[in-house]
């Protein structure tokens, strides 16, 4: 099968990239709502399609930006046709005489249901509530990690910062993650580094640690 490629045409263009836009900044967008907040993401080592949270955060970023930047231009391009079919320039328009606005009835029911939309998530009303509280289980690592960290950005602290935090001896740690094929020589390494090594998450280092059988801590 042959490919042609037709004359460029800009009008064209931009409304394919809105389009493909449109489908990244969706699809990045649902990818960090069913990511952890940013220390349980650590933690857990959490990624989707091999791109960790931050990574997703950036792609979604440069998706949004894009889609706005082509919508002002598409709109541009096609004002015409689209304030015909809001009825913008046939009846949105002041009576002479009356000084009245008259609105399409279409357009007023889009922005009541908009405003109904708004006041349903910040009234926490079905069925956003479902979802707010989805992402809030998800948000606190209740979904994602098994066993939450000790303490607040724990994947941050040295092995020797995290046995002070659990009044835990060095060698105890250091012996029980050399079981489970984990070998530490350097107790000033942080636990993210010693999960970087070993191509394990910060959580499986720190189960490992303290000794938590692997079919236990990861059924």
């Amino acid at each position: 099968m042959r490919i042609v490629l037709q004359a460029f045409q800009p009008r064209r263009f931009f409304s394919s990239l809105l389009a493909l836009t449109f489908v990244g900044a969706a699809g990045s967008g649902a990818a960090l709502y069913f990511r952890p907040e940013g220390s349980i993401a650590r933690w857990v080592g959490w990624s989707a399609l091999g791109l960790d949270k931050r990574q997703w955060e950036a792609v979604h970023i440069g998706f949004v930006l894009v889609f706005l930047l082509t919508a002002v231009v598409h709109v541009w391009y096609n004002w015409r046709p689209l304030a015909a079919y809001l009825g913008i320039r046939s009846s949105a328009h002041r009576q002479s005489g009356g000084g009245r606005m008259v609105l399409p009835a279409e357009f007023a029911a889009a922005a009541v249901l908009l405003g109904l939309v708004a006041y349903a998530v910040l009234g926490s009303l079905p069925p956003f509530s479902s979802m707010l509280q989805i992402r809030s289980d998800i948000k606190d690592g209740r979904l994602a990690a098994v066993t939450p960290p000790p303490v607040a950005d724990a994947d941050r602290l040295t092995l020797a910062e995290l046995c002070r935090q659990l009044a835990t001896p060095e060698h105890e740690a250091i012996r029980n993650a050399h079981r489970r094929g984990i070998t530490i020589r350097d107790s000033s390494l942080t636990i993210a580094a010693i999960a970087q090594q070993h191509r394990l998450s910060p959580e499986e280092v720190y189960e490992a640690l303290r000794g938590i059988p692997a079919e236990r801590a990861h059924p």
